[in-house]
């Protein structure tokens, strides 16, 4: 076997374990189109360096058939490489959306990060139903002066109402109450974005932002789930 057959050979089995990662990336933790708008392309970038180009190409570099030590060479190729590749894996998890958070007119996507940034413990999502990311929304008076109020004055006393674990309620099913700004929202947005949306069955429309992006999204009350991203 020369070079270029055992640097295909370790190349095609980097790929096939990469698409495993991914399958598991883009479906549990971070599903639909949560993977370009909460981090997980950011994070996978990372991994598809280390599993398909880097590791890959080390071997191109230094297999030589009969090479003294080669065994012991490909075997550090590979350790370094599994190790790389299970740290860019630790990221990828750690900065995956933990909860999705209605406040007032936002969603907001929220990693175990957000969470102990503001002495908050993720621990409280357990206490929901459902798969992660949570589907939760900041319970606030019924009348919208009293919302706005509040939503003021979280801003004024740095206490972000996304963050208000104590007042956290799983999303209802039925209803579209606590979407209190959606039509206001719509009603904003430039032409072009308007007509993009025209047709779009199940769009509740609100505000998006993470750490990574922020925007309008559609959420599907009957799936539960965000369904489309249009960037501000």
């Amino acid at each position: 076997m020369n070079r270029y057959k055992a640097a295909a050979l370790h190349l095609t089995i980097s790929i096939l374990v990469f698409i495993s990662l991914l399958g598991i990336i883009i479906t549990v933790w971070y599903p639909g189109v949560l993977f370009n708008i909460s981090g997980g392309w950011t994070g996978l970038k990372l991994v598809m360096g280390v599993d398909v180009v880097l590791g890959p190409l080390l071997t191109l570099i230094i297999f030589k058939v009969g090479k003294p030590g080669l065994k012991f060479d490909l075997s550090c190729i590979a350790t370094a490489q599994v190790i790389c590749m299970a740290a860019g894996l630790y990221i990828v998890y750690s900065e995956r959306p933990l909860a999705l958070v209605m406040a007032y007119d936002t969603f907001y996507s929220l990693s175990k990060d957000d969470f102990t940034s503001f002495e908050k413990d993720p621990g409280i999502l357990e206490s929901f139903p459902g798969s992660y990311p949570k589907m939760l929304y900041t319970k606030l008076p019924d009348d919208d002066i009293s919302a706005e109020i509040e939503a003021v004055r979280s801003v004024f006393f740095e206490n972000p109402l996304f963050l208000q674990t104590e007042k956290y309620e799983a999303i209802p099913t039925t209803g579209t109450a606590i979407f209190r700004k959606e039509e206001q929202l719509r009603s904003q947005l430039p032409d072009a974005i308007k007509e993009d949306l025209v047709g779009v069955e199940n769009c509740i429309f609100n505000r998006f932002t993470s750490a990574h992006i922020d925007g309008y999204v559609c959420f599907d009350l009957e799936k539960m789930k965000l369904t489309r991203f249009v960037p501000s």
